[in-house]
């Protein structure tokens, strides 16, 4: 679970330590983000300024704290007294005063949900011994490869509260630690968590929270009570308002008979170390096809246009190909521009000059083509099922007085059979081997919808005679 903040503190802006002012901090990921709220205003700044983004430094309790990307959210005079000020952060550490202009760490450990039921493993185990349970505990070994920028890591981590005698909490889940061979920017750190978090939504098949990120480098140390620096990095929180959270006595268990891919299918620590190698060149598409489980709600046509268009991009990225040889293509081109007026010449490029690019139908086709040792059951004629969502897609698209409209039932299930191969696709391009896949094709993630998705074909067939 994320932790919630409510402290009390002291704050000043970046610079300026000798303007110190007491506040309130707060962070709730099912709430409004990150609020500061401020007895009195800062000399160093204006208050309600123009919107300039600046970094407040603090302490709640014994924590060091940075916020960064701050803006002012307004003054509020009482009268008589003094002003209130507050901010809004768009992000915030936990453990450190950031000086340089762009953090760098050098690891990163994240906790997402559901990872522990996605990895499948666990250190708690329960066994009945004369009609009494008996439970047992043991370690659980972590394991580590290499990526082209470090190593990824799977640990696990433990909590225990109560008293020992009468009664015991614990706690247990699994971590991933992504270290790097140098420090790296916070941004590119950030954008490695997504990767994690959309590896597990696409094997999953559901929306994640990143319910800890803990950053450490080789220069950040603990504080001995001494006051000397200890020998151990010092570990650093970082906030950030979510896309999608909920709390986790709220959210529902997705259990492994209903995943897609578990962690053991698609290879485990070996498959997650080339997803971060992989993964990457075609970030743009991931981004837009996981946004369909990030979004809280979206109209089922906006969902099929997003799963659409990155099936698009990824094939365009992955790859590519064209109608017809680039050569051929230029002097047909060339062709148009000699028997076209000169003025109309920009006119005619911004028509054509990306015609040769494969039509959407021939990409689907192919994706099929590639997914189809674990879809063949799911999609059975690809060409008819590529021609129907691509002239689906093209009629959304293009509206106009005479186009058509589609029922919400039938786009939901155009929409997963994309997701279906695409995510397919996705794990083979990063070198997910077939055969572990392939075991999957009649399960009941993959098939569920089979017959609606007939029965939507046929609906689209019937409309497009």
């Amino acid at each position: 679970m994320m932790r919630k903040i409510d402290e009390l503190g002291v704050f000043w802006v970046d610079g300026h330590e000798d303007d110190e002012l007491y506040g309130r901090l707060r962070f709730n990921p099912e709430d409004d983000g990150i609020t500061l709220s401020l007895t009195g205003t800062f000399d160093a700044i204006s208050p309600n300024d123009d919107g300039e983004l600046i970094r407040i430094l603090g302490w709640i309790g014994k924590d060091r704290v940075t916020l960064e990307r701050c803006y002012s959210a307004g003054t509020f005079h009482r009268s008589p007294g003094i002003p209130n000020s507050n901010f809004r952060a768009n992000e915030l550490l936990v453990g450190h005063h950031v000086e340089e202009p762009h953090p760098q760490f050098q690891s990163a450990s994240v906790s997402l949900s559901d990872l522990g039921n996605w990895i499948g493993r666990s250190g708690i185990s329960v066994a009945n011994e004369n009609l009494e349970p008996a439970y047992r505990i043991e370690s659980l070994d972590s394991e580590a490869r290499r990526f082209s920028r470090g190593e990824v890591a799977l640990r696990f981590g433990w909590s225990t509260s109560g008293d020992s005698r009468n009664s015991v909490t614990l706690k247990h889940w699994p971590v991933l630690k992504v270290t790097y061979d140098k420090s790296r920017s916070l941004e590119e750190i950030r954008e490695d968590v997504g990767l994690l978090e959309s590896l597990l939504i696409l094997c999953t098949g559901t929306s994640t929270s990143v319910d800890g990120l803990v950053l450490r480098r080789p220069d950040i140390r603990v504080t001995m009570i001494s006051g000397k620096e200890g020998p151990v990095e010092q570990g650093v929180e970082f906030f950030a308002q979510p896309l999608r959270y909920s709390d986790p006595d709220e959210r529902k268990q997705t259990h492994q008979h209903r995943m897609l891919f578990t962690y053991e299918d698609i290879g485990g620590i070996e498959a997650v170390a080339r997803w971060l190698d992989a993964a990457p060149r075609f970030r743009r598409a991931l981004n837009s096809f996981v946004s369909v489980w990030r979004a809280k709600q979206m109209f089922a046509e906006n969902r099929f246009l997003n799963v659409t268009f990155a099936a698009e991009a990824f094939h365009r990225i992955t790859q590519g190909g064209s109608y017809m040889e680039d050569t051929e293509f230029e002097g047909l081109l060339q062709k148009y521009l000699d028997n076209t007026p000169e003025e109309h010449h920009d006119w005619l490029l911004g028509r054509i000059s990306h015609g040769n690019e494969l039509p959407l139908v021939k990409r689907l086709r192919q994706l099929a083509s590639r997914s189809a040792p674990v879809t063949r059951v799911l999609i059975k004629n690809r060409g008819q099922w590529a021609h129907l969502l691509a002239r689906v897609r093209n009629e959304l698209t293009h509206v106009g007085e005479a186009s058509r409209s589609f029922g919400g039932a039938e786009l939901v299930f155009y929409t997963e059979s994309v997701i279906s191969v695409v995510r397919v696709c996705m794990l083979l391009e990063c070198g997910v081997a077939a055969d572990s896949l392939k075991v999957k094709a009649d399960s009941y993630p993959l098939i569920w919808f089979k017959s609606r998705l007939e029965d939507a074909l046929e609906v689209a067939q019937r409309d497009f005679l």
